[in-house]
């Protein structure tokens, strides 16, 4: 098993269940079912990954070239994308390069384990909402769905989520033992300006807390969740 990314060219936004059947379909080596086109940011993308991380060596005798090596076996790349499976000891490390360096081509770049499109700067909304999860790869430009499943996913191990405008305004969600809770709940905080606008709330239900997310993430002027919000400073 790796850890895979895709990384191919779009003209527009795309929707997260869009951009995994393309993905499906170049696992497929369905590249006219995919729909995507060569492009030569793909070619520009190829050339800077391979120079930055080096494919495995063909030969017993470079040892040191293998281990320096994140790919779990070769790319399957055309000219119009590239799948990219790596090592899972590797991934912490190498993907968030990956995601970057195809942002700075204009490339979207699908994650296919946690169902999430990281896509290039021009295509992100002007609000500049972010997702940072314990586990995994920050996100930028968050979908709905994607910060609904970050919330399903919180766990003992996987224990917090942070929502962040480019203001600095944020909110964030502890889960458990971690969070300072004695018991099996949600901490819930936001923050919108100085400290004295800085709340916490604490819920029991994770419908509550992917409510909360939701209404954070759409902008709402007021929240759908009966919290008790109490200031912390």
């Amino acid at each position: 098993m790796s850890f895979d990314l895709a990384v191919w060219f779009e003209s527009g936004r795309v929707s997260v269940a869009d951009a995994t059947r393309t993905y499906e379909r170049l696992c497929d080596g369905d590249l006219t079912g995919a729909g995507v086109v060569a492009n030569e940011a793909v070619a520009a993308f190829r050339r800077e990954l391979t120079d930055r991380f080096p494919a495995p060596s063909a030969t017993a005798d470079d040892d040191a070239r293998t281990e320096a090596s994140p790919w779990a076996a070769g790319l399957d790349v055309s000219a119009a994308h590239v799948i990219m499976p790596m090592s899972w000891s590797r991934a912490d490390d190498t993907a968030p390069e990956v995601v970057a360096l195809a942002g700075r081509h204009g490339l979207v770049c699908l994650d296919p384990q946690a169902q999430v499109l990281h896509r290039p700067p021009a295509q992100r909304g002007a609000d500049g909402l972010s997702l940072r999860p314990c586990v995994g790869l920050k996100v930028e430009d968050a979908d709905p769905e994607v910060i609904d499943r970050a919330v399903r996913r919180l766990s003992a191990e996987n224990w917090f989520l942070i929502l962040e405008r480019r203001s600095g305004h944020f909110l964030q969600v502890g889960h458990g033992p971690n969070a300072g809770l004695a018991t099996d709940g949600f901490a819930v905080e936001h923050r919108e300006g100085s400290m004295e606008h800085h709340y916490r709330c604490v819920l029991s239900g994770r419908d509550e807390v992917a409510a909360l997310c939701a209404d954070y993430a759409a902008g709402a002027s007021t929240w759908s969740v009966d919290a008790r919000w109490a200031g912390l400073f």
